[in-house]
């Protein structure tokens, strides 16, 4: 029989929750109260737009996974951004549900394999137009497969978690990254530049790397071929090329990724 919502650890995480509202601590104390109804090990929870932009995670383990590779490119073979994409409705999914046996062997070797996610439950929460959140939670090896009262559980919370979230992400300003960490004034600089340095990861050559670092510091196409003696058409094919391989238009775009990327490797130090 499913347990009642109402218990008193229960209220302290709600009434936790609805303090936090429109803060950078909203998403963790959402977080906290999920696990209140079953257990998980993992959450990451992304904006979806035009691209996945991150808002909040508690990964401890592979963590470095989530911006190399799914945030850069892997998102796209994700079975949930698939069946989002084809119009799949609000609400709690599995990954069994979504995937329905078919999951992208590449996409299973670099997400699943890679980071040891053995059970997925996807909430697919619409906030406003052109903005819907995925809240991704994982278990990790060797934890019991989710049960159908856990499921159920989750679904009874679903309606709750879905007006608080309309809630912290119902304005239609830009929508910026929330980190867990927050870097202190010493260590901003360090970590910008260690940010700039290791932006695309290894999805770029290391040519792309330093012109992307370029245009993330205002150099325009003259400035870059001049800084690094090579020529302006040479500049205009690696911002190309890497703007393909990082899915990006803009520059605009490769700022909102940077924003991203330091605040996901700043939050993992």
């Amino acid at each position: 029989m499913i347990q009642p919502l109402a218990t008193d650890a229960m209220t302290r995480s709600m009434t936790e929750v609805v303090d936090a509202l429109h803060s950078s601590a909203f998403a963790a104390a959402l977080v906290r109260l999920i696990q209140q109804q079953v257990a998980f090990d993992c959450a990451l929870l992304l904006g979806v737009g035009q691209r996945p932009v991150y808002l909040y995670d508690n990964l401890n383990h592979q963590r470095a996974l989530l911006f190399d590779r799914y945030l850069t490119s892997h998102f796209s073979q994700d079975p949930f951004m698939q069946a989002l994409e084809q119009g799949l409705p609000a609400g709690v999914w599995t990954l069994a549900q979504v995937s329905q046996g078919r999951l992208d062997p590449e996409y299973r070797h670099h997400f699943y394999q890679a980071t040891g996610w053995q059970e997925e439950v996807g909430m697919i929460l619409p906030v406003r137009d052109g903005l819907t959140l995925m809240l991704f939670l994982g278990r990790l090896d060797k934890r019991s497969t989710l049960s159908r009262d856990e499921l159920a559980r989750l679904e009874q919370l679903f309606p709750l978690v879905h007006s608080l979230c309309r809630q912290q992400w119902r304005q239609s300003q830009p929508l910026l990254a929330l980190s867990p960490v927050q870097p202190d004034g010493t260590d901003l600089k360090g970590a910008v530049e260690q940010a700039i340095a290791s932006v695309g990861g290894d999805r770029l050559t290391r040519r792309e790397r330093q012109v992307a670092g370029l245009l993330l510091q205002g150099l325009d196409t003259e400035g870059i071929a001049a800084t690094l003696g090579i020529g302006c058409g040479t500049v205009k094919n690696h911002r190309k090329h890497l703007y393909s391989k990082l899915h990006l238009r803009s520059r605009a775009e490769l700022f909102h990724f940077f924003l991203n990327h330091l605040i996901t490797t700043e939050g993992g130090r």
